[in-house]
Protein backbone atom coordinates (compact mmCIF):
# COMPACT_ATOMS: atom_id res chain seq x y z
CA UNK A 1 0.00 0.00 0.00
CA UNK A 2 1.09 3.28 -1.24
CA UNK A 3 0.78 6.93 0.89
CA UNK A 4 -1.37 9.23 0.01
CA UNK A 5 0.17 12.98 0.03
CA UNK A 6 -2.34 14.97 1.90
CA UNK A 7 -3.62 18.61 0.93
CA UNK A 8 -4.10 20.00 -2.84
CA UNK A 9 -2.00 18.29 -5.72
CA UNK A 10 0.42 20.66 -7.06
CA UNK A 11 -0.63 23.13 -9.83
CA UNK A 12 2.43 21.93 -12.11
CA UNK A 13 3.77 18.74 -11.98
CA UNK A 14 7.32 19.05 -10.31
CA UNK A 15 8.84 16.69 -12.46
CA UNK A 16 6.88 17.67 -16.30
CA UNK A 17 9.52 19.82 -17.29
CA UNK A 18 8.43 19.86 -21.20
CA UNK A 19 4.74 21.31 -19.63
CA UNK A 20 6.32 23.92 -17.66
CA UNK A 21 8.61 25.19 -20.84
CA UNK A 22 5.41 25.01 -22.66
CA UNK A 23 3.92 27.04 -20.42
CA UNK A 24 6.75 30.27 -20.37
CA UNK A 25 7.26 30.08 -23.99
CA UNK A 26 3.26 30.72 -24.56
CA UNK A 27 3.74 33.70 -21.70
CA UNK A 28 6.61 35.14 -23.71
CA UNK A 29 4.85 34.52 -26.63
CA UNK A 30 2.01 36.18 -25.96
CA UNK A 31 3.85 39.36 -25.00
CA UNK A 32 6.06 39.60 -28.29
CA UNK A 33 5.00 41.54 -30.97
CA UNK A 34 5.27 41.33 -34.68
CA UNK A 35 8.73 43.33 -34.67
CA UNK A 36 9.88 40.30 -31.97
CA UNK A 37 10.26 43.38 -29.34
CA UNK A 38 7.61 43.08 -26.04
CA UNK A 39 4.16 44.89 -26.30
CA UNK A 40 3.92 44.32 -23.34
CA UNK A 41 6.64 44.18 -20.43
CA UNK A 42 7.24 40.57 -18.93
CA UNK A 43 7.01 40.51 -15.12
CA UNK A 44 7.69 38.06 -12.29
CA UNK A 45 3.90 38.31 -11.10
CA UNK A 46 2.82 37.97 -15.28
CA UNK A 47 4.88 34.55 -15.45
CA UNK A 48 3.36 33.32 -11.90
CA UNK A 49 -0.23 34.29 -12.85
CA UNK A 50 0.52 32.32 -16.64
CA UNK A 51 1.91 29.40 -14.30
CA UNK A 52 -1.58 29.41 -12.65
CA UNK A 53 0.05 30.39 -9.38
CA UNK A 54 -1.36 32.65 -6.88
CA UNK A 55 1.80 34.34 -5.38
CA UNK A 56 5.03 35.19 -6.91
CA UNK A 57 6.67 33.40 -4.17
CA UNK A 58 5.44 30.46 -5.38
CA UNK A 59 8.46 31.28 -8.25
CA UNK A 60 11.40 31.23 -6.13
CA UNK A 61 9.95 28.24 -4.09
CA UNK A 62 10.45 26.30 -7.05
CA UNK A 63 13.91 27.79 -7.54
CA UNK A 64 14.87 26.50 -4.30
CA UNK A 65 13.53 23.51 -4.59
CA UNK A 66 16.02 21.50 -6.86
CA UNK A 67 12.70 19.79 -8.94
CA UNK A 68 13.56 19.10 -12.35
CA UNK A 69 11.08 22.42 -13.22
CA UNK A 70 13.46 24.48 -11.25
CA UNK A 71 15.77 25.05 -14.06
CA UNK A 72 12.88 26.81 -17.28
CA UNK A 73 11.65 28.76 -14.18
CA UNK A 74 15.19 29.96 -13.73
CA UNK A 75 15.32 30.61 -17.29
CA UNK A 76 12.14 32.00 -17.24
CA UNK A 77 13.29 34.66 -14.54
CA UNK A 78 16.45 35.64 -15.67
CA UNK A 79 15.13 36.43 -19.27
CA UNK A 80 12.95 38.83 -16.90
CA UNK A 81 15.94 39.98 -15.08
CA UNK A 82 17.51 40.57 -18.36
CA UNK A 83 14.72 43.01 -20.05
CA UNK A 84 14.26 44.98 -16.30
CA UNK A 85 17.96 45.73 -16.94
CA UNK A 86 17.67 46.72 -20.59
CA UNK A 87 15.36 48.96 -19.84
CA UNK A 88 17.26 50.87 -17.28
CA UNK A 89 20.28 51.99 -19.92
CA UNK A 90 19.42 55.43 -22.02
CA UNK A 91 20.54 58.53 -21.59
CA UNK A 92 19.92 58.87 -17.97
CA UNK A 93 23.07 57.01 -15.57
CA UNK A 94 20.45 56.88 -12.81
CA UNK A 95 19.57 53.34 -14.08
CA UNK A 96 23.40 51.58 -14.39
CA UNK A 97 23.89 53.22 -11.08
CA UNK A 98 21.23 51.42 -9.74
CA UNK A 99 21.78 48.48 -11.11
CA UNK A 100 25.17 48.70 -10.08
CA UNK A 101 24.85 49.73 -6.36
CA UNK A 102 22.46 46.40 -6.51
CA UNK A 103 25.49 44.32 -7.19
CA UNK A 104 28.00 45.27 -4.24
CA UNK A 105 28.93 48.76 -5.91
CA UNK A 106 29.45 51.71 -3.98
CA UNK A 107 29.89 55.42 -4.69
CA UNK A 108 30.68 56.92 -1.30
CA UNK A 109 34.06 58.34 -0.26
CA UNK A 110 36.09 56.62 2.40
CA UNK A 111 38.50 59.14 3.54
CA UNK A 112 41.27 57.38 5.91
CA UNK A 113 42.44 60.69 8.54
CA UNK A 114 45.63 59.93 10.55
CA UNK A 115 47.92 61.90 12.78
CA UNK A 116 47.60 62.64 16.22
CA UNK A 117 45.42 64.98 18.01
CA UNK A 118 47.30 66.99 21.17
CA UNK A 119 44.96 68.58 24.06
CA UNK A 120 46.03 71.62 25.46
CA UNK A 121 44.56 72.16 29.03
CA UNK A 122 46.23 75.39 29.67
CA UNK A 123 43.53 77.32 29.84
CA UNK A 124 43.50 80.32 32.63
Amino acid sequence: MTKRKVGKPPKNDPNDVAAIEEKIAAFFDELTDEDGGYSSPPTFSGLAYALGYTERRTLWDHVVSGEPISTPIKRAMLKIESFAEKQCYGKNPAGPIFILKNRGWTDKQEIEHSGSVTIIDDVK
